[in-house]
């Protein structure tokens, strides 16, 4: 079948203007839903224009006339044609003609990406006049992962996480000589960056022998911020053995923390320097324990941090739970446990992250008295961070008594964190999607909102497969908290909960973003 024409009308160039695709012997528009920078790149590779350089607002080339053909394009990047990327179908749409897309193009052919360095050469560059492409790990617990930043000319840069995945992580993991990648990361896992953001929408076949050699938008071209930094963990290569390195952090942190990184040994033995470390963090041991909760509102609520020697450090959140909290909770002088928070909701901590996979019956009389894998083993970051809500003392006195090893009967009768539930849908795998999250329901915002966390929804809710992610408050604008933005699922996940996203109740929308879902109904 042949490629449809596609134009550009009614601006001063064939590089500039409303957008309009031939299908059916007859011109005809595309609406603006889902409309970005990616679909505009699209059309202008097409037309032979170079990239999008601009998106200008609908009626800035004037109304289209005759059928709207195209509504929620989802291009991916790589197509060659508009007509390639995913959409309704021809035809199917509810727009009019004040929602027709243009597009300005900049009328050259894409910019070459320079071919910079790869694996041991992408070291020797960074050390000897660094080249455009060469990149670096930041942030990370060792030299083999970290957000990734990439040099041109003169400046460090960030990736953007759009379309990020497995096979791009490949190629930075194989450029910096790290072995094959473990994981890629979204939504500043490692961290915000600063700076320009200089790649956006990569997309690596993984045979690429240096990240700037695969498909983007181009170099600094990007509709993104830096909460959506990629990062990437890499396999590395060797032995590794863990010593301490004093990292400073971007200018808006007044102190710098200690972090670890790995350095390659070719002997089984530990360096005088781990040992050291090793016999220091033993004899320090007992003087370990302390309790604090910081970043809430209260005495008695925030992300939970425990002293080890004369360090202050974080609890991970893998099988945090209501027992580790009442725990908490007793150990803090405070009431009885509320709730049990995860994914950093009190904000993400600095230092080491010292205790994780806690696992407390409920009436430990001391945090460290729970199983733990052991002080310092984790393998967490900190948007992992455990945190608490506790009644203070005096709403424990107003409210109830209790004897601190048991729970009020409400707690048992309310939904679980992160239930899900979808709201004014035809049936119960259709509607608004709403998650109950530190005793209330909140929603979703539609930033990023697409089929792979719609997919994650109806698996939680036991529905059938994914058939639309849809925004703009399509069922109904929800009240309350907005829990979630900028999701990222890679659609195997088990629980909206476990999927990428900024932190908790940070977030750039109202509820006329609210997020929906429709799921086969089984």
């Amino acid at each position: 079948m042949p490629v449809p024409d596609l134009r550009l009308v009614s601006g001063r160039s064939r590089c500039q203007g409303r957008v309009e695709i031939f299908y059916n012997n007859t011109w005809g528009t595309v609406c603006d839903d889902d409309w970005d920078i990616v679909d505009a790149n699209v059309v202008c590779r097409q037309l032979g224009c170079g990239h999008a350089i601009a998106m200008p607002a609908t009626l800035f080339f004037g109304r289209g006339h005759g059928p709207i053909f195209l509504d929620n394009v989802d291009c991916k990047g790589k197509e060659t044609a508009l007509s390639e990327c995913g959409s309704r179908g021809w035809g199917i749409h509810n727009c009019y003609h004040y929602e027709d897309v243009a597009v300005t193009c900049n009328e050259l052919l894409p910019t070459q990406a320079a071919r910079g360095p790869t694996s041991k050469a992408a070291t020797i560059s960074l050390q000897n006049g660094k080249r455009d492409g060469s990149i670096r790990l930041v942030r990370g617990a060792n030299s083999c992962q970290g957000r990734v930043e990439i040099f041109y000319k003169g400046t460090w840069g960030t990736v953007c996480d759009d379309d990020w995945g497995l096979s791009d992580a490949n190629v930075v993991c194989k450029q910096m000589g790290c072995g094959r990648a473990v994981d890629s990361k979204t939504n500043a896992y490692f961290g915000y960056g600063t700076g320009r953001i200089l790649l956006d929408n990569v997309n690596c076949d993984g045979s690429e022998p240096h990240l700037s050699a695969c498909y983007s938008l181009g170099w600094g071209i990007h509709n993104c911020g830096h909460h959506e930094d990629a990062g990437v963990i890499c396999s590395g290569r060797g032995l590794t053995t863990v010593m301490p390195v004093t990292t400073s952090l971007a200018p808006s942190y007044e102190d710098s923390v200690t972090d670890t990184a790995a350095v390659t040994e070719s002997q089984d033995q530990l360096s005088p320097e781990t040992e050291m470390m090793t016999t220091g963090l033993l004899l320090l041991e007992e003087t370990s324990g302390g309790l604090r909760l910081a970043n809430g509102n209260s005495s008695c609520q925030g992300r939970v941090e425990v002293l080890y020697g004369d360090t202050w450090g974080t609890v991970c959140d893998d099988d945090w739970d209501f027992p580790n909290a009442q725990v908490v909770c007793r150990q803090m002088g405070c009431g009885s446990a509320l709730a049990a928070t995860v994914l950093g909701y009190f904000g993400y901590g600095s230092g080491p992250i010292l205790l994780d996979n806690v696992d407390c019956s409920g009436r430990e009389a001391d945090l460290a008295e729970c199983f733990n894998l052991g002080w310092g083993q984790h393998n967490c970051g900190h948007h992992e961070d455990a945190g608490v809500i506790c009644r203070s003392v005096e709403e424990s006195e107003e409210h109830f008594q209790e004897d601190g090893l048991t729970t009020t009967s409400a707690s048992t009768t309310r939904p679980k964190d992160g239930f899900l539930r979808l709201v004014n849908g035809s049936h119960r795998c259709e509607g608004r999607v709403e998650m109950f999250y530190l005793l209330q329901w909140g929603t979703v915002c539609d930033d990023a909102w697409d089929l792979k966390d719609v997919k994650v929804v109806c698996r939680q809710l036991g529905c059938g497969r994914a058939l639309g992610a849809w925004g703009e408050a399509r069922y109904g604008q929800g009240t309350g908290y907005i829990f979630l933005d900028n999701l990222k699922c890679k659609g195997d996940e088990l629980s909206l909960l476990r999927c990428s996203h900024i932190r908790w109740n940070v977030h750039n929308c109202d509820h006329s973003e609210d997020a929906g879902a429709l799921c086969n109904l089984l």
